[in-house]
Protein backbone atom coordinates (compact mmCIF):
# COMPACT_ATOMS: atom_id res chain seq x y z
CA UNK A 1 0.00 0.00 0.00
CA UNK A 2 2.83 2.37 0.89
CA UNK A 3 4.51 1.59 -2.41
CA UNK A 4 1.31 2.43 -4.30
CA UNK A 5 0.94 5.67 -2.39
CA UNK A 6 4.55 6.57 -3.15
CA UNK A 7 4.06 5.82 -6.84
CA UNK A 8 0.87 7.90 -6.89
CA UNK A 9 2.68 10.78 -5.22
CA UNK A 10 5.51 10.56 -7.74
CA UNK A 11 3.01 10.45 -10.62
CA UNK A 12 1.18 13.51 -9.29
CA UNK A 13 4.43 15.39 -8.78
CA UNK A 14 5.43 14.51 -12.32
CA UNK A 15 2.08 15.71 -13.65
CA UNK A 16 2.36 19.02 -11.81
CA UNK A 17 5.92 19.52 -13.04
CA UNK A 18 4.89 18.77 -16.61
CA UNK A 19 1.86 21.09 -16.36
CA UNK A 20 3.98 23.96 -15.07
CA UNK A 21 6.54 23.29 -17.78
CA UNK A 22 3.82 23.45 -20.44
CA UNK A 23 2.41 26.68 -18.99
CA UNK A 24 5.89 28.20 -18.93
CA UNK A 25 6.49 27.15 -22.52
CA UNK A 26 3.12 28.61 -23.59
CA UNK A 27 3.95 31.90 -21.87
CA UNK A 28 7.37 32.03 -23.50
CA UNK A 29 5.79 31.30 -26.88
CA UNK A 30 3.21 34.07 -26.40
CA UNK A 31 5.97 36.51 -25.45
CA UNK A 32 7.99 35.53 -28.51
CA UNK A 33 4.98 35.96 -30.82
CA UNK A 34 4.36 39.41 -29.33
CA UNK A 35 8.03 40.33 -29.83
CA UNK A 36 7.96 39.21 -33.46
CA UNK A 37 4.73 41.12 -34.14
CA UNK A 38 6.15 44.28 -32.54
CA UNK A 39 9.34 43.90 -34.55
CA UNK A 40 7.47 43.41 -37.82
CA UNK A 41 5.21 46.35 -37.05
CA UNK A 42 8.21 48.60 -36.39
CA UNK A 43 9.91 47.46 -39.60
CA UNK A 44 6.74 48.01 -41.61
CA UNK A 45 6.13 51.49 -40.23
CA UNK A 46 9.77 52.42 -40.85
CA UNK A 47 9.43 51.26 -44.46
CA UNK A 48 6.18 53.21 -44.89
CA UNK A 49 7.76 56.37 -43.48
CA UNK A 50 10.82 55.98 -45.69
CA UNK A 51 8.65 55.49 -48.79
CA UNK A 52 6.49 58.48 -47.94
CA UNK A 53 9.56 60.62 -47.32
CA UNK A 54 10.89 59.62 -50.73
CA UNK A 55 7.56 60.43 -52.36
CA UNK A 56 7.44 63.90 -50.81
CA UNK A 57 11.06 64.74 -51.61
CA UNK A 58 10.19 65.61 -55.20
CA UNK A 59 7.24 67.86 -54.27
CA UNK A 60 8.10 71.52 -54.73
CA UNK A 61 6.90 73.65 -51.84
CA UNK A 62 5.54 77.04 -52.88
CA UNK A 63 8.06 79.70 -51.83
CA UNK A 64 5.20 81.82 -50.45
CA UNK A 65 4.33 79.17 -47.88
CA UNK A 66 5.53 79.58 -44.29
CA UNK A 67 8.47 77.38 -43.37
CA UNK A 68 7.16 74.32 -41.46
CA UNK A 69 8.65 72.94 -38.27
CA UNK A 70 11.57 70.58 -38.89
CA UNK A 71 10.34 68.04 -36.34
CA UNK A 72 6.93 66.59 -35.58
CA UNK A 73 3.56 67.45 -37.09
CA UNK A 74 2.93 70.98 -38.30
CA UNK A 75 -0.32 72.27 -39.80
CA UNK A 76 0.26 75.42 -41.82
CA UNK A 77 -2.60 77.82 -42.53
CA UNK A 78 -2.54 78.81 -46.21
CA UNK A 79 -5.98 80.40 -46.33
CA UNK A 80 -4.57 83.67 -47.65
CA UNK A 81 -2.67 81.89 -50.43
CA UNK A 82 -3.85 80.22 -53.66
CA UNK A 83 -3.99 76.46 -54.12
CA UNK A 84 -0.86 74.90 -55.63
CA UNK A 85 -0.74 74.73 -59.42
CA UNK A 86 -2.19 71.55 -60.83
CA UNK A 87 -4.63 69.84 -63.15
CA UNK A 88 -8.35 70.49 -63.53
CA UNK A 89 -10.50 67.40 -63.11
CA UNK A 90 -14.24 66.82 -63.27
CA UNK A 91 -15.92 65.36 -60.17
CA UNK A 92 -19.50 64.10 -60.03
CA UNK A 93 -21.91 64.74 -57.21
CA UNK A 94 -21.96 61.00 -56.44
CA UNK A 95 -18.16 61.00 -56.10
CA UNK A 96 -18.47 63.88 -53.63
CA UNK A 97 -20.92 61.87 -51.54
CA UNK A 98 -18.41 58.99 -51.52
CA UNK A 99 -15.40 61.18 -50.67
CA UNK A 100 -15.55 60.37 -46.95
CA UNK A 101 -16.02 63.71 -45.23
CA UNK A 102 -19.82 63.82 -45.17
CA UNK A 103 -20.88 64.95 -41.68
CA UNK A 104 -24.07 63.22 -40.55
CA UNK A 105 -25.02 63.67 -36.91
CA UNK A 106 -27.87 64.87 -34.70
CA UNK A 107 -27.50 68.40 -36.08
CA UNK A 108 -26.95 67.57 -39.75
CA UNK A 109 -29.21 65.07 -41.50
CA UNK A 110 -28.04 62.93 -44.40
CA UNK A 111 -28.49 64.50 -47.86
CA UNK A 112 -31.52 63.34 -49.81
CA UNK A 113 -29.47 62.19 -52.80
CA UNK A 114 -27.45 59.65 -50.77
CA UNK A 115 -29.15 56.36 -51.69
CA UNK A 116 -28.98 52.67 -50.78
CA UNK A 117 -27.74 51.66 -54.24
CA UNK A 118 -24.44 53.52 -53.65
CA UNK A 119 -23.40 50.81 -51.18
CA UNK A 120 -21.60 47.52 -51.80
CA UNK A 121 -21.55 44.31 -49.76
CA UNK A 122 -18.36 44.34 -47.68
CA UNK A 123 -18.15 40.55 -47.80
CA UNK A 124 -18.66 40.12 -51.54
CA UNK A 125 -16.65 43.18 -52.58
CA UNK A 126 -13.57 42.20 -50.58
CA UNK A 127 -13.61 38.63 -51.95
CA UNK A 128 -14.15 39.55 -55.60
CA UNK A 129 -10.57 38.73 -56.62
CA UNK A 130 -10.29 35.62 -54.38
CA UNK A 131 -7.23 37.11 -52.69
CA UNK A 132 -7.44 35.87 -49.12
CA UNK A 133 -5.19 38.66 -47.83
CA UNK A 134 -7.90 41.22 -48.61
CA UNK A 135 -10.90 39.23 -47.34
CA UNK A 136 -12.88 41.11 -44.71
CA UNK A 137 -14.59 38.95 -42.06
CA UNK A 138 -18.18 40.05 -41.52
CA UNK A 139 -21.10 38.79 -39.48
CA UNK A 140 -23.02 38.32 -42.72
CA UNK A 141 -22.98 39.31 -46.41
CA UNK A 142 -25.68 41.94 -45.96
CA UNK A 143 -23.36 44.45 -44.22
CA UNK A 144 -22.45 47.17 -46.69
CA UNK A 145 -20.60 50.48 -47.05
CA UNK A 146 -19.43 52.87 -49.75
CA UNK A 147 -16.82 51.19 -51.99
CA UNK A 148 -13.94 53.62 -51.13
CA UNK A 149 -14.39 52.78 -47.44
CA UNK A 150 -14.30 49.04 -48.16
CA UNK A 151 -11.18 49.41 -50.31
CA UNK A 152 -9.37 51.31 -47.54
CA UNK A 153 -10.35 48.61 -45.05
CA UNK A 154 -9.11 45.89 -47.41
CA UNK A 155 -5.70 47.59 -47.62
CA UNK A 156 -5.57 47.90 -43.84
CA UNK A 157 -6.37 44.22 -43.26
CA UNK A 158 -3.90 43.11 -45.93
CA UNK A 159 -1.01 45.09 -44.42
CA UNK A 160 -1.86 43.87 -40.92
CA UNK A 161 -1.79 40.28 -42.17
CA UNK A 162 1.51 40.91 -43.93
CA UNK A 163 2.92 41.76 -40.50
CA UNK A 164 1.75 38.47 -39.04
CA UNK A 165 -1.43 39.68 -37.33
CA UNK A 166 -4.41 37.31 -37.37
CA UNK A 167 -7.20 39.55 -38.71
CA UNK A 168 -9.67 36.77 -39.50
CA UNK A 169 -10.99 37.11 -35.96
CA UNK A 170 -11.49 40.90 -36.06
CA UNK A 171 -15.09 40.86 -37.23
CA UNK A 172 -17.06 43.65 -38.89
CA UNK A 173 -20.54 43.61 -37.37
CA UNK A 174 -22.05 46.92 -38.45
CA UNK A 175 -21.96 49.19 -41.49
CA UNK A 176 -24.41 51.23 -43.53
CA UNK A 177 -27.94 51.55 -42.18
CA UNK A 178 -30.91 52.20 -44.41
CA UNK A 179 -33.58 54.67 -43.33
CA UNK A 180 -35.85 51.71 -42.60
CA UNK A 181 -33.28 50.07 -40.34
CA UNK A 182 -32.55 53.26 -38.43
CA UNK A 183 -36.27 53.96 -38.04
CA UNK A 184 -36.81 50.47 -36.64
CA UNK A 185 -33.92 50.97 -34.17
CA UNK A 186 -35.48 54.24 -33.05
CA UNK A 187 -38.96 52.76 -32.64
CA UNK A 188 -37.69 49.80 -30.63
CA UNK A 189 -35.82 52.06 -28.19
CA UNK A 190 -38.81 54.39 -28.01
CA UNK A 191 -41.07 51.46 -27.09
CA UNK A 192 -38.74 50.54 -24.21
CA UNK A 193 -38.92 54.02 -22.73
CA UNK A 194 -42.39 55.37 -23.52
CA UNK A 195 -43.85 54.08 -20.26
CA UNK A 196 -41.52 56.41 -18.32
CA UNK A 197 -41.09 59.39 -20.63
CA UNK A 198 -43.11 61.34 -23.17
CA UNK A 199 -42.81 64.25 -25.60
CA UNK A 200 -39.44 66.00 -25.91
CA UNK A 201 -38.10 64.19 -22.83
CA UNK A 202 -38.75 60.83 -24.51
CA UNK A 203 -36.94 61.94 -27.67
CA UNK A 204 -33.91 63.09 -25.66
CA UNK A 205 -33.75 59.81 -23.72
CA UNK A 206 -33.97 57.74 -26.91
CA UNK A 207 -31.24 59.89 -28.47
CA UNK A 208 -28.86 58.88 -25.71
CA UNK A 209 -28.46 55.48 -27.38
CA UNK A 210 -30.06 55.74 -30.85
CA UNK A 211 -29.74 58.50 -33.46
CA UNK A 212 -32.94 59.93 -34.91
CA UNK A 213 -33.62 58.46 -38.38
CA UNK A 214 -31.65 60.38 -40.98
CA UNK A 215 -29.05 61.61 -38.46
CA UNK A 216 -27.08 58.43 -37.75
CA UNK A 217 -23.43 58.48 -38.79
CA UNK A 218 -23.93 54.95 -40.12
CA UNK A 219 -26.32 56.36 -42.71
CA UNK A 220 -23.37 58.13 -44.39
CA UNK A 221 -22.12 54.70 -45.48
CA UNK A 222 -18.57 55.26 -44.18
CA UNK A 223 -18.61 53.85 -40.64
CA UNK A 224 -18.33 50.31 -39.32
CA UNK A 225 -18.30 48.49 -35.99
CA UNK A 226 -15.76 45.79 -35.14
CA UNK A 227 -15.33 43.19 -32.44
CA UNK A 228 -12.98 40.28 -31.72
CA UNK A 229 -14.17 36.68 -31.67
CA UNK A 230 -12.41 33.36 -32.11
CA UNK A 231 -14.27 30.08 -31.83
CA UNK A 232 -12.91 27.97 -28.98
CA UNK A 233 -10.77 30.80 -27.58
CA UNK A 234 -12.68 32.41 -24.72
CA UNK A 235 -9.67 34.38 -23.51
CA UNK A 236 -9.32 36.15 -26.86
CA UNK A 237 -13.06 36.61 -27.37
CA UNK A 238 -13.58 38.03 -23.87
CA UNK A 239 -10.65 40.45 -24.11
CA UNK A 240 -11.75 44.01 -25.00
CA UNK A 241 -10.86 44.74 -28.63
CA UNK A 242 -8.50 47.59 -27.80
CA UNK A 243 -6.51 45.30 -25.46
CA UNK A 244 -5.75 42.79 -28.22
CA UNK A 245 -2.63 43.18 -30.39
CA UNK A 246 -4.87 43.57 -33.45
CA UNK A 247 -7.10 46.16 -31.80
CA UNK A 248 -4.16 48.28 -30.70
CA UNK A 249 -2.63 48.10 -34.18
CA UNK A 250 -5.95 49.11 -35.73
CA UNK A 251 -6.27 52.13 -33.44
CA UNK A 252 -2.66 53.24 -33.92
CA UNK A 253 -2.44 52.80 -37.69
CA UNK A 254 -5.92 53.20 -39.19
CA UNK A 255 -5.29 56.86 -40.07
CA UNK A 256 -2.60 55.74 -42.53
CA UNK A 257 -5.40 54.15 -44.57
CA UNK A 258 -7.88 57.03 -44.37
CA UNK A 259 -9.77 55.60 -41.38
CA UNK A 260 -10.27 57.20 -37.95
CA UNK A 261 -11.76 56.19 -34.59
CA UNK A 262 -15.16 57.84 -34.79
CA UNK A 263 -16.40 58.52 -31.24
CA UNK A 264 -13.63 59.13 -28.66
CA UNK A 265 -14.86 59.68 -25.12
CA UNK A 266 -13.00 60.42 -21.91
CA UNK A 267 -10.72 57.48 -21.15
CA UNK A 268 -11.97 55.25 -23.99
CA UNK A 269 -10.58 53.36 -25.74
CA UNK A 270 -7.41 54.27 -23.83
CA UNK A 271 -6.83 56.15 -20.55
CA UNK A 272 -5.29 59.14 -22.36
CA UNK A 273 -8.13 59.45 -24.90
CA UNK A 274 -9.49 63.01 -24.96
CA UNK A 275 -13.27 63.41 -24.75
CA UNK A 276 -14.98 64.44 -28.01
CA UNK A 277 -18.54 63.54 -27.05
CA UNK A 278 -19.45 67.20 -26.55
CA UNK A 279 -19.04 67.74 -30.29
CA UNK A 280 -19.91 64.32 -31.76
CA UNK A 281 -23.08 64.03 -29.68
CA UNK A 282 -22.22 60.39 -28.89
CA UNK A 283 -21.15 59.36 -25.37
CA UNK A 284 -21.39 55.57 -25.37
CA UNK A 285 -18.56 53.62 -23.74
CA UNK A 286 -17.27 50.60 -25.63
CA UNK A 287 -18.56 52.07 -28.91
CA UNK A 288 -16.02 50.48 -31.26
CA UNK A 289 -16.80 52.49 -34.38
CA UNK A 290 -14.32 53.45 -37.09
CA UNK A 291 -14.99 55.79 -39.99
CA UNK A 292 -13.50 56.29 -43.46
CA UNK A 293 -12.64 59.94 -44.19
CA UNK A 294 -10.04 59.63 -46.96
CA UNK A 295 -6.26 59.39 -46.56
CA UNK A 296 -5.33 63.09 -46.62
CA UNK A 297 -8.15 64.05 -44.27
CA UNK A 298 -7.17 61.25 -41.88
CA UNK A 299 -3.56 62.49 -41.89
CA UNK A 300 -4.71 66.02 -41.01
CA UNK A 301 -7.11 64.79 -38.32
CA UNK A 302 -4.35 62.63 -36.81
CA UNK A 303 -1.89 65.52 -36.83
CA UNK A 304 -4.36 67.79 -35.00
CA UNK A 305 -6.01 65.07 -32.88
CA UNK A 306 -9.44 66.10 -34.13
CA UNK A 307 -12.68 64.21 -34.58
CA UNK A 308 -14.74 64.58 -37.76
CA UNK A 309 -16.89 67.45 -36.50
CA UNK A 310 -13.88 69.39 -35.19
CA UNK A 311 -12.03 68.94 -38.46
CA UNK A 312 -14.99 70.02 -40.59
CA UNK A 313 -15.34 73.21 -38.52
CA UNK A 314 -11.57 73.79 -38.67
CA UNK A 315 -11.74 73.76 -42.47
CA UNK A 316 -14.58 76.27 -42.42
CA UNK A 317 -12.34 78.59 -40.38
CA UNK A 318 -9.13 77.67 -42.29
CA UNK A 319 -10.19 76.76 -45.86
CA UNK A 320 -6.67 76.03 -47.12
CA UNK A 321 -4.06 74.13 -45.09
CA UNK A 322 -0.96 72.01 -45.58
CA UNK A 323 0.20 69.29 -43.17
CA UNK A 324 3.88 68.47 -42.67
CA UNK A 325 5.60 65.66 -40.80
CA UNK A 326 9.23 66.28 -39.82
CA UNK A 327 9.38 69.03 -42.44
CA UNK A 328 8.03 66.85 -45.27
CA UNK A 329 4.74 67.76 -46.96
CA UNK A 330 2.14 65.07 -46.29
CA UNK A 331 -1.08 66.63 -47.53
CA UNK A 332 -2.79 69.78 -48.76
CA UNK A 333 -6.48 70.43 -48.13
CA UNK A 334 -8.75 73.19 -49.37
CA UNK A 335 -12.46 73.92 -49.08
CA UNK A 336 -14.83 75.55 -51.56
CA UNK A 337 -18.56 76.19 -51.62
CA UNK A 338 -20.45 72.97 -52.39
CA UNK A 339 -22.08 73.25 -55.85
CA UNK A 340 -24.43 70.31 -55.05
CA UNK A 341 -23.73 69.08 -58.59
CA UNK A 342 -20.83 67.97 -60.78
CA UNK A 343 -17.84 70.34 -60.58
CA UNK A 344 -14.32 71.09 -61.80
CA UNK A 345 -11.59 71.16 -59.15
CA UNK A 346 -7.82 71.62 -59.06
CA UNK A 347 -5.58 68.71 -58.02
CA UNK A 348 -2.08 70.06 -57.22
CA UNK A 349 0.88 68.68 -59.16
CA UNK A 350 2.79 65.83 -57.51
CA UNK A 351 -0.25 64.41 -55.73
CA UNK A 352 -0.09 60.71 -54.92
CA UNK A 353 -3.84 60.54 -54.28
CA UNK A 354 -6.83 62.71 -53.58
CA UNK A 355 -10.47 62.77 -52.49
CA UNK A 356 -13.19 65.30 -53.22
CA UNK A 357 -16.03 65.30 -50.73
CA UNK A 358 -19.11 67.26 -49.77
CA UNK A 359 -18.95 67.95 -46.04
CA UNK A 360 -22.75 68.30 -45.78
CA UNK A 361 -22.13 71.72 -44.21
CA UNK A 362 -22.28 73.73 -47.42
CA UNK A 363 -18.70 72.97 -48.45
CA UNK A 364 -16.72 70.79 -50.83
CA UNK A 365 -13.34 69.59 -49.52
CA UNK A 366 -10.47 68.68 -51.86
CA UNK A 367 -7.83 66.72 -49.95
CA UNK A 368 -4.54 65.72 -51.57
CA UNK A 369 -1.87 63.43 -50.14
CA UNK A 370 1.73 63.47 -51.39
Amino acid sequence: MLVLLALAALAYAGYMYTQKDLERAAQENETEVQRINDERSAQYLAAVNEREQQNTAAVQIDEQWPVPAAQGWDVVDLSALPVSAGSQISVTREEMLKGGLLVVNRWHAMPADLTDDMMVSINRYSRADNDKTTNLPTVNASISMMAPAVEALMNLYQDARDQGLDMDNIIIEGGYRTMEEQTLNWQQEETKLNSRYSGDRLIEKVRETVAYPGTSDFQAGMSFKVYNYKSGDKDFSNTPLHETVQGRWLYDNSWRYGIVFRFPIQGFPYPDTVDKSYITGINLKNNKVYRYVGKANAIAMHAMDQCLEEYAQYLIDHPHIAVFEDGALRCEVYRLADPYSDAMVTIPNGAAGYTVSSDNLGGMVIAVNY
